[in-house]
């Protein structure tokens, strides 16, 4: 159906214009556009069927076809013989019947089925076949160019006519060369029709006199090229090589620049090279200096190489170019980027393709392809087709150039610094990267140290040696001037011209000038000291802000208006205020001093505190408080006083501590549990006898038999370091028990004894405090005590339990008794402990990764520790308690109202 692709409609009067007759062409037309596509396509196709019964049929018509043309050559006359004969039955089967067989081998003619030796011998040309524009003679099985300008309209090359420019390019383009084998004749015709195109003749218009000698000259040459044979066989040798290598010349000269290559093949000690592809062209008529020319030469050897390697169908070991351009083989040992844009992008695409190891020099008279660089008379083409004579020799016998000398200056990149004075300036120094107004302008005095360092050696003057008052207020006003540049340049180039600034400015209401030093300032009413002229600086600059940062800084980030003040004496910068607050607000320092402890909303109560119906001092906390002095014999000894806390009716238990080391405190335990029994848990803060009391405890309880008392089972509970208000159950009463105490004796005048006597005393009057409102109805009950579940009653003196009795009742009566108690506990206590007294709302919590200032009342504020949170504690209520934080020192426990956090962001 594909031949509908060609219907043709035909209609012979306008009668037929709605009938005409319908016309399908049922063979292929060439010379329209899509013919030789079809016509490859239909060939592979078939060609493709037999792939696997014939593959190297295939290979040839898909490869080796040029349109209608098949060319392909074999090693032996068998597989000649056999692979014509696999051709043509595959192009039989879809109707394509091969002909006019040529071969350099009678034998393989005679065998062909229909054709015969006779009819394959041309009648002309002197037994030569055309084959895609070339000559071959069979029989000697070489290319010849047979030269026959039949289309000329005049025998130019045999008369004396003067030929046109019309005609001596028919002459050049007669001359059908695509592998450049004649390319150092041809060369010189294209030099010559180059020379006629610059005498701007035109086409029809005879040569003049010069140009005509010249091509009487080339005219002579004709001969050369017509007894110029090329072997179609490379060589002998490749039917057993051990090794074969590409040779490529590059060279150029005024007018031309010209690439050969040669195919090196070499058995044992025998060695054979051919010419493989020659290029040539012309010189730009736009002149090139011949350093470029020869470097194009190597570009153009390069692509010929690659060409000849994708063509050959023989392995190739090794690959070689020559030069006798010593200035071309320096530039392709150097980075590229080094020249300028024509030789970085021909050096770049060299070394693309090739390895600057690859190129060797040889000298310009063993240069084959200097004969296609000129116009010459040479008549031997020796060299030209087998190249030089050293190829033949072993490697250590080539050429060799070990100094290239000095590199071509002319073609590397300047690279220059440019400077100029715009409204558009980058500044020297970039001053958001300082945090310091001294640092800035000492880095700006090093700079201007530098360059006059440069200038008085340049003068050849003394060389400063270091920064001194000169070159530091000089870079001062450097910086002011850079940051008045920032904002008010169109005032300054106003006041340098001698204009007057705008009247919508900024300034105008300021009576602005520029100094001698050029700096812009404000001139004030006192004309009669000019050093009351204020500079003037805008607000949001950062050289702006160093300064103010430098008075802030000066003045220890206290006493701001003096700060403020010192500002105005030698600046004049709009909102000064406002800048000096973002100033504060963004000074580390102030934030670190200014830092105070978030206290998070009061905690709920434990459940130490609520243990309801629970045996008094089931949950115990214990402090020590004093010292005490009293007397022994004539000396005076210090006594400590241990206060256990019941969490839950708040009665207290007092004990006399001797000293504050860890058996003191073990003494005092085990005296209490004696007297109260075992409490369940233990409370107390993180105090160095606590700490090694509960060791010892719990050791005893694991198997050391030293102490008597059992405590296995006690949780002992340490509160964070630096938390007093965590034992607040206990230091109130402390304040409580110092109170009574300093009621019963003023002056602290006890000995042991005494001593002993008034903590029972105090410890009586404190169980005696009311827990509750006390009502003065005298139909309600007793205020409630902890004395009430102690001893019975407030003070101890009342009976639980009358006289008359039944004393096996009694223990009804004490259960009843104490159940009341609890009751009226739950009733009247417990609410009023509910209530909070203070930190009533919830705030942000510290969390993982802040940095802290953890404070301590014994050290001054700037000695306060630093850290980093690592871990913290959460309440039931999912706020933050407790913290640990990692300083230099290690790391350290504290609760959540003992730490600040730091504002360490970037300054705003």
């Amino acid at each position: 159906m594909d031949m509908h692709a060609q219907r043709f409609l035909w209609h012979e009067n306008c009668e037929e214009l709605h009938n005409p007759h319908i016309y399908v062409m049922q063979a292929l037309t060439f010379g329209i556009s899509c013919a030789p596509c079809i016509a490859h396509f239909v060939r592979d196709v078939n060609a493709e069927q037999y792939k696997q019964t014939s593959p190297r049929a295939v290979e040839a018509i898909q490869k080796h076809h040029y349109v209608d043309d098949f060319i392909d050559s074999v090693d032996t006359e068998e597989e000649a013989l056999e692979l014509a004969l696999q051709v043509k039955a595959i192009h039989d089967q879809a109707g394509f019947n091969i002909r006019n067989w040529a071969s350099n081998s009678s034998a393989v003619l005679r065998q062909l089925p229909g054709e015969s030796v006779e009819d394959q011998t041309p009648k002309d040309l002197s037994n030569a076949e055309k084959i895609l524009g070339l000559f071959w003679d069979p029989t000697n099985d070489v290319f010849k160019f047979i030269c026959r300008f039949s289309k000329m309209r005049r025998d130019i090359l045999q008369c004396s006519l003067v030929p046109t420019k019309r005609e001596v390019l028919q002459v050049l383009m007669s001359i059908f060369d695509p592998l450049g084998f004649v390319a150092h004749y041809t060369i010189g015709l294209k030099i010559l029709l180059q020379d006629v195109w610059r005498s701007a003749i035109n086409w029809d218009d005879p040569l003049p006199g010069p140009l005509y000698n010249k091509w009487c000259q080339w005219k002579t040459l004709l001969p050369a090229i017509t007894s110029i044979t090329i072997p179609r066989c490379y060589s002998q040798l490749l039917k057993d090589f051990e090794c074969n290598q590409i040779h490529t010349f590059v060279d150029a000269g005024e007018y031309a620049y010209a690439a050969i290559c040669y195919l090196r093949v070499k058995n044992k000690n025998e060695v054979n090279t051919i010419i493989v592809a020659a290029k040539s062209k012309v010189a730009p008529l736009k002149p090139v200096s011949i350093p470029r020319l020869e470097l194009q030469a190597a570009v153009t050897g390069v692509r010929l190489a690659n060409n000849v390697m994708k063509a050959l169908q023989v392995p190739i070991h090794a690959r070689f170019w020559w030069s006798d351009s010593k200035t071309v083989l320096k530039w392709l040992r150097m980075d590229p980027r080094n020249f300028k844009q024509y030789v970085m992008h021909r050096v770049g695409e060299v070394l693309e393709a090739t390895n600057a190891t690859d190129w060797n020099w040889v000298p310009s008279k063993l240069n084959p392809a200097d004969l296609a660089t000129k116009f010459s008379r040479q008549q031997s083409s020796d060299i030209w087709l087998h190249g030089p004579k050293f190829l033949s020799f072993n490697q250590t016998d080539w050429p060799k150039c070990d100094d290239l000398g000095p590199v071509e200056h002319t073609e590397l990149r300047h690279f220059t610094f440019h400077i100029t004075k715009g409204e558009t300036t980058q500044p020297l120094i970039d001053a958001d990267r300082f945090s310091s107004w001294r640092r800035l302008y000492l880095t700006m005095a090093m700079v201007i140290l530098f360059v006059e360092k440069l200038k008085s050696k340049i003068k050849k003057e003394q060389i400063p040696t270091g920064v001194c008052d000169k070159i530091i207020h000089r870079a001062k006003s450097a910086l002011i001037k850079e940051a008045q540049q920032s904002e008010y340049r169109q005032e300054v180039i106003n006041l340098k011209c001698g204009k007057s600034i705008e009247s919508d400015s900024k300034l105008i209401s300021l009576n602005v000038y520029l100094s001698d030093e050029g700096i812009l300032r404000s001139r004030g009413r006192a004309e009669s000291l000019r050093t009351g002229d204020s500079i003037i600086l805008p607000t949001n600059n950062s050289i702006t802000a160093l300064i103010v940062r430098h008075y802030h800084e000066r003045n220890h980030h206290q006493f701001h208006e003096a700060a403020l003040n010192s500002i105005r004496e030698q600046y004049y910068i709009p909102r000064l205020r406002v800048l000096y607050r973002k100033i504060r607000r963004s000074c580390q320092r102030c934030k670190n001093d200014g830092a105070k402890p978030n206290t998070q909303q009061m905690a709920p109560l434990p459940a130490a505190r609520l243990a309801s119906f629970e045996r008094p001092f089931t949950y115990v906390g214990i402090d020590f408080f004093g010292p005490i002095h009293v007397s022994i014999g004539r000396r005076r000894e210090k006594r400590w006083g241990v206060i256990f806390t019941c969490l839950s009716v708040r009665a207290v238990h007092l004990e006399v501590a001797h000293s504050l080391d860890v058996s003191s405190c073990i003494m005092c335990i085990l005296n209490f549990v004696a007297r109260r029994g075992k409490p369940r848990e233990i409370y107390t803060d993180n105090g160095t006898n606590f700490k090694a009391a509960e060791k010892a405890l719990r050791t005893n309880a694991n198997g050391i038999e030293k102490l008597n008392i059992n405590c296995e089972g006690v949780v002992w509970r340490f509160n964070p370091p630096g938390a007093p208000h965590m034992g607040g159950a206990w230091e109130r009463l402390i304040r409580s028990v110092k109170s009574v105490l300093n009621a019963i004796c003023p002056s602290y005048k006890f000995t042991d004894e005494t001593l002993k006597s008034a903590l029972c005393e105090v410890e009586l009057t404190v169980n005696s405090r009311p827990l509750t409102f006390v009502s003065l109805d005298s139909a309600d009950d007793d205020a409630l005590t902890p004395n009430h579940l102690l001893l019975g009653s407030t003070d101890g003196h009342k009976s639980v339990f009358n006289e008359a009795s039944n004393l096996r009742q009694q223990w009804h009566k004490t259960k009843d008794f104490a159940n009341k108690f609890w009751q009226r506990w739950l009733q009247e206590y417990t609410p009023i402990i509910q209530r909070r007294a203070k930190w009533f709302s919830k705030r942000a919590s510290v969390a993982i990764g802040d940095v802290v200032v953890v404070v301590d009342e014994t050290l001054p504020r700037n000695y306060w520790p630093k850290g980093i949170i690592v871990d913290v504690v959460k309440a039931k209520d999912e706020q933050v308690r407790r913290v640990t934080i990692k300083t230099q020192k290690g790391l350290m426990q504290r609760p959540a109202t003992k730490v600040a956090v730091l504002d360490v962001t970037g300054n705003t």
